[in-house]
């Protein structure tokens, strides 16, 4: 019988996010941390002076030889001798298995790079850094500053866990991406086309679904008092199920924002009657969001696409391309780790499991009962392909029901990513839809029915 660990498990949707730039990994408050920056650095003053990780020790630490010898003291108390393997094997129980996860993850990624003769130099990781705090409107400094202070990731550390495999990984992706026009039509669309503003009602079953809708139907005006007392999302419950953000075209999973398009802004393209067009207050059918989970959505207004913009102008589709390159590239980052993990033998003595090379081509090779299968696991970045697209795609692979923790990062950071992602099985964020008039699409399940 061949133990399972979580080599099996489509973690590429979790590393391409939590890798790529550090970014996603770390939720900072930016505008807190850009008017602490202005405040620093008053009207005249000199710019802050480049600091080296390895100068970013805060605050100053003296130097200290730290004991080396598993017998060797680490710490005396009243004359008694706390050894150094005593407290290695505190931190192995407590941390070992995330650490040890971190490690292997970090040698797969290192083997794969020697065998394609690639390496990451310290300027790079340097260049990445400068520009993930650039993307935030911090100076290098206050970046590094903030993530030590807010979420405990050291300079070193973030260097080494987040950045480095991130630039690995998108070498080891390279020429893997290609954009096409398709792809350049639905970023546009999504970028530029209508946005609908909604409220939402999600629950776990269609049949308590379609009770709500006929509900609906004869009362449309009491959407927001059946948000509150029925809905699932404890987002937008409180707020009578209005979503923060409008939903845009191709949002994931876009076929619910298809249907929420189609039913609250296209309409029927055969009903010539004007009467009939989707306008605010309609609420759409029942539409499938998950295995699990059906939402029904009300219009609560239409922002209109942008004005004067074309694919044609040659800095819109410039700027069009490389968001959708970008959403690309992180796919193929978590297919490209996902391929190392599949191809790589892993004996791990701490939690006692081994994984064969290709495992799945085993003949005594099965899924567990608590493992479902699980087909593109989105983050919620726009899709480019027509499937989930997102910062990494996982292919159809044995999932567990809950989703895997971020490699390569702290148990801080693994947190940031637990609270605010998509988990199999529970309920997902609001999706990107848009409410749907009271007539369902065809593709919508009929009420009643």
């Amino acid at each position: 019988m061949i133990a399972k660990d979580r080599g099996r498990r489509a973690r590429a949707c979790v590393v391409g996010l939590t890798l790529l730039g550090g970014a996603a990994t770390v939720q900072v408050t930016v505008q807190a941390q850009q008017a602490a920056g202005k405040a620093r650095v008053g009207v005249g003053s000199k710019p802050e002076p480049k600091v080296r990780l390895d100068q970013m020790n805060v605050p100053g630490l003296k130097e200290t030889a730290v004991p080396v010898n598993p017998t060797d003291a680490i710490a005396i108390v009243n004359g008694q001798i706390i050894s150094r393997q005593q407290l290695a094997d505190e931190c192995v129980a407590r941390k070992g298995k995330e650490v040890l996860e971190t490690l292997i993850n970090r040698q797969l990624v290192d083997q794969a790079l020697r065998a394609r003769k690639l390496d990451i130099t310290a300027a790079e990781i340097d260049a990445e850094i400068d520009s993930v705090a650039g993307r935030f409107g911090l100076s290098r400094e206050t970046w590094l500053r903030e993530l030590d202070k807010e979420r405990g990731i050291s300079p070193l550390q973030y260097a080494r866990d987040i950045i480095y495999p991130a630039l690995a990984l998108r070498k080891l992706s390279s020429g893997r991406v290609q954009v096409t026009d398709a792809d350049l039509k639905k970023a546009f669309d999504s970028q530029y086309g209508d946005k609908l503003r909604c409220r939402i009602i999600m629950v776990d079953k269609l049949t308590k679904a379609q009770d709500i809708w006929e509900a609906l139907r004869k009362n449309p005006a009491g959407f927001e008092k059946m948000a509150e007392q029925q809905s699932m999302d404890l987002g937008t419950r409180s707020l009578g199920g209005l979503l923060a953000e409008p939903i845009t075209r191709h949002a994931p999973p876009e076929t619910v924002a298809d249907a929420a398009f189609a039913q609250l802004v296209d309409g029927d393209p055969n009903d010539k009657d004007e009467s009939h067009k989707p306008k605010n207050g309609d609420v759409t059918g029942p539409i499938q969001a998950s295995e699990s989970t059906w939402i029904l959505l009300r219009r609560e207004d239409l922002i209109p696409a942008v004005a004067n913009v074309s694919l044609k102008d040659e800095n819109i589709r410039k700027k069009t391309y490389e968001i959708i390159y970008e959403v690309k590239l992180r796919e193929e980052m978590g297919k490209v780790f996902e391929d190392l993990i599949k191809q790589a033998a892993i004996e791990n003595k701490l939690v006692g499991t081994i994984k064969l090379a290709n495992e799945e081509n085993d003949p005594e090779f099965r899924v567990d009962k608590d493992v479902k299968l699980m087909s593109n696991a989105g983050d919620g970045v726009p899709e480019a392909s027509g499937k989930a697209q997102a910062a990494a795609a996982a292919g159809t692979s044995p999932t567990k029901a809950k989703a895997p923790r971020p490699v390569a990062v702290s148990a801080e950071a693994a947190a940031e990513f637990d609270k605010g992602h998509l988990k199999p099985g529970k309920t997902p964020a609001p999706p990107a839809v848009n409410p749907a008039a009271v007539r369902p699409s065809p593709g919508s399940p009929q009420p009643g029915k």
